[in-house]
Formats: structure tokens, sequence, C-alpha cells
């Protein structure tokens, strides 16, 4: 991995990630404290760390692109993995700031993330950045509620169902979807240790939503086939993901779109 410098403010005023919530307040901010030439990325490679658990991690970070997974071990060694981080969001933050890391980040794809200098000052002189970076964490608080409950009250099929439309979802609003299909870079194992399933299990329903008509992966991209039945299966809990009214996903994440760009 590597470091450049912004080396311009305008590599941070184009960037798409500019409208999300976070970043967005960040070059809103009035403090002369920050500065967008201090801001530098990072380049990361496919299957390399970023950080691992137990890392004395500091940093916060804003993926600008690709696809970071979080994972933690347990003491017998067995994985389980957090969550994926999606370009626009955020990673590094945790209770204990200048404590070890409680997850380790990789990238599953080749990423390039933001890292934002001196972030604990702007916390404590700008409130409007506090109370943004409060509600991202409030949404991925949500986000891993929902997948508890989905682990803990049901079945692989509606378990896998649940985690496709999260993702198609929150890449759509980024519009980085292509219609009905999404880049997929997470292997069998990825789904299980983030669904509390075996390989073996996750293999044979993928096999069985293929040979249904539901969805398929192939080559690292996941099309959905059948979105009223992955809709179905996922249950009324995924509604809370879903933006109010508009039941038809396309025109979701067009609108979706304009409120991250307005909000």
């Amino acid at each position: 991995m590597y470091f450049r410098s912004n080396g311009s403010k305008g590599l941070c005023c184009t960037c798409p990630n500019r409208y999300f919530q976070f970043c967005k307040s960040l070059l809103n901010s009035s403090s002369t404290e920050f500065d967008p030439h201090a801001v530098k990325n990072l380049a990361v490679t496919a299957k390399q760390y970023l950080y691992h658990q137990g890392d004395l991690n500091n940093e916060l970070f804003v993926l600008r692109e690709g696809w970071v997974m979080l994972t933690r071990l347990s003491e017998d060694g067995k994985r389980q993995v957090f969550r994926s981080v999606l370009p626009g969001e955020l990673l590094g933050f945790q209770q204990h700031l200048n404590g070890p890391a409680i997850y380790s980040a990789i990238a599953l794809l080749d990423s390039v993330l933001c890292k934002v200098p001196k972030s604990v000052e702007h916390y404590s002189t700008q409130p409007e950045l506090a109370l943004s970076l409060a509600a991202t964490e409030a949404c991925d608080k949500m986000l891993t509620e929902m997948y508890l409950g989905n682990i803990t009250h049901r079945n692989a099929r509606e378990r896998i169902a649940f985690m496709v439309l999260e993702l198609f979802h929150r890449l759509m609003l980024r519009g980085l979807n292509n219609e009905y299909s999404i880049q997929f870079p997470l292997k069998q194992e990825d789904i299980g240790d983030t669904l509390g399933l075996t390989t073996v299990h996750v293999n044979r329903t993928l096999h069985a939503f293929r040979d249904e008509g539901v969805l398929q992966i192939q080559r690292h991209e996941l099309t959905i086939l059948d979105y009223d039945s992955l809709y179905s299966l996922a249950g009324s809990t995924f509604k809370i993901l879903v933006p109010e009214g508009l039941e038809n996903p396309i025109e979701a994440g067009r609108v979706g779109s304009q409120v991250f760009r307005s909000s």
C-alpha cells in the first residue's frame, strides 16, 4: 500500500462521495483546521490488509473506491465477517479511538481510501460534523442489528436474500449497479462467515436460487433475476432500508441518489 497526497482541493470537490453525509459535512465545515490538501489517498491492492485486529490504529478513513471487508477472529480462531464497507462509507472509528483495532480491514478489490487528518479535533470544534459521524455510526449499528436478527431467527434462504438485497440497494444508491447486476467480490466462505452458515449450506442455497431463476453469480458479478422473490424472502425488516414509497428498486436508486445529493 502507499499514500499519495490529493494535491488540490479539486479532487475532494469532484469526488462522487462528496454527496454522502460525512464527506459533505467535512467539506462544508467552517473549521479552518480542515485542509483538503492534507487529505491523503491510500491505495490498497486486492487481498491486502489495511490494518489487523489488535493493531493500534487511530486513523479515520473514507473508502473512495473499491470494497473493504471487516473481519474479527474469536478466541478459538473462528472468523466472523463484521460488514462490507462500500464507497463513501467510513471505517476505523471505534469506541476507544487510541486503542487496538477491534477488527481487521482487508480490501477485496483494488481500493482507494481517503485518510482524514486530525479527525478528533474537528469533532470538538464542529458539532455538525460530530452529529454527522454519530448518524453514520447509528446507520451501521442498525444494519448490524438487522443482520443479527436474521442470523438468530431466519433460515439460510432468508438470510442470503437479505444480504443480497441490502448490498444491492447500498451499491445502487451510489450508482454502482448495472440495472439488476452488481460487482460481487465476496466468496461463499465470506457469505457464510457473515451469516453464520457453513460454506456447504451457502453453496447449496446459491445453486437452488440459480436453478429457480432467482439470482446468479458469475465471474464476481451478481445478477438479481427475480427481485420480488428475494424481497418476499427478506421480509418486512428489509423495508427499513428501502426509500418509502419506492417499490421499484431501479427507480429507488435514481431517487435515492438525488436524496444523497440534496441531504
